[in-house]
């Protein structure tokens, strides 16, 4: 008797779950006058002079492979742009285009794990990176993080937590999923661990721009950790160009060349229109995406104000990104069942925090990525809620 085909999937692939923000989406679908709150995606439409200048690039013959660094007219304005951006000065080799942040996130944990090495991940935390790092052949290794503290991670767990085993450490700054910013003298801890225990960073920055104080500071800039780190960006949330798949990372060339030859036998190279998209969006002046990230820091401000004001919630002010991760554990902490709950009462989807992790649990995700409009009507529904079925 033959083997069933189920037996013969990779035991790697059976053991992470299906993602638990796609779920909340479809069960979402079977109810009609729905506000989702839960795919951290900007509502705003990739602007009309970059989807007319991709077009006409696209008319022009851009339509073929690219070298699978990059457009090289992309590589030169990202090298610039980065130049202006973060007082960072790359060259070429330094630099690679990719299929999205997560096109480069894959790309890099497959160019430096061997089976069994461990990366530390500070939880909660985007849950792509627990299934890349499987997928990898890695293991995963938690560094909790805690309400009390605004979820900002504790240089000391990190020490603890490092193991002979242990090669790489991922760090999101701003955090997704709780819009939480390291501040500098943690980052200068953090950079010191990894100088001293010969740890790889990957640097994932793709809210770099989404920042409500100040500006952002990365863990690249710290002494020692040029030689060490990997930064992720994309286009997809600075510029509202989710769709495009275009990323990018940056590091040394002896890892980025690696990380290079990797995403070659994956992608071969990110999408051409993509690429002239991208180009063209770093052409054009700022201010349309400034007034974008101003718009989410409103939002975000507007949730934290009505979260405070109901009883049994506790929240911190989102530093960056367009999330808000409030605590409901005074409520209950089966979170998976209050987001089902409430998508079934009120029609709001928020994504339960045991989705991010350990220390997600008894907090929900809310994404600003909706109007403020339809965000006031969600917090009236979600104030309504908390007090018809959880008032006791």
């Amino acid at each position: 008797m033959k083997t069933p085909v189920k037996n013969k999937i990779s035991q790697s692939v059976k053991e992470v779950p299906p993602a638990l923000i796609r779920e909340m989406s479809l069960k979402a679908a079977a109810y009609s006058n729905v506000i989702s709150l839960g795919i951290g995606e900007p509502d705003f439409d990739t602007p009309e002079a970059v989807i007319r200048a991709s077009m006409e690039d696209a008319l022009r013959g851009h339509t073929h492979y690219t070298p699978s660094r990059g457009d090289e007219e992309l590589i030169d304005a990202l090298i610039a742009y980065i130049k202006v951006e973060k007082d960072i000065e790359l060259e070429p080799n330094q630099l690679m285009v990719t299929h999205g942040g997560m096109g480069a996130l894959i790309a890099a944990l497959r160019a430096i794990l061997d089976p069994e090495d461990e990366v530390i991940v500070f939880e909660p935390h985007f849950p792509s990176y627990k299934a890349q790092i499987t997928f990898s052949g890695g293991r995963i290794c938690y560094v909790s993080t805690r309400f009390e503290d605004g979820f900002i991670p504790d240089p000391r767990r990190v020490e603890k937590a490092i193991t002979p085993r242990t090669k790489a450490m991922i760090l999101n700054s701003p955090n997704n999923p709780t819009g939480a910013t390291v501040p500098s003298g943690v980052l200068d801890e953090l950079a010191s661990i990894a100088v001293e225990r010969d740890l790889i960073v990957i640097s994932d920055e793709v809210y770099d721009k989404l920042v409500f104080k100040g500006s952002h500071d990365s863990l690249y800039k710290r002494p020692g950790m040029e030689q060490r780190t990997i930064v992720i960006n994309s286009f997809s949330k600075t510029f509202a160009m989710t769709g495009w798949r275009i990323g990018y990372c940056y590091g040394p060339n002896v890892l980025i060349d690696q990380v290079l030859k990797v995403a070659t036998y994956f992608t071969s190279c990110p999408s051409s229109i993509g690429q002239r998209a991208a180009l063209a969006a770093l052409k054009m002046d700022r201010e349309i995406f400034v007034d974008m990230a101003n718009e989410f820091k409103e939002r975000c401000g507007l949730v934290y104000d009505r979260l405070k004001a109901i009883p049994g919630i506790r929240v911190h002010p989102s530093s960056g990104s367009f999330y808000v991760f409030p605590s409901v554990d005074s409520l209950t902490r089966d979170t998976m069942n209050f987001a089902l709950e409430l998508l079934d009462k009120e029609q709001v989807v928020v994504i339960p925090g045991e989705a991010f992790g350990p220390s997600g649990k008894g907090c929900i995700r809310i994404s600003c990525t909706v109007g403020s409009n339809l965000l006031l009507e969600a917090m009236n529904r979600l104030e309504r809620f908390v007090r018809n079925y959880y008032s006791s």
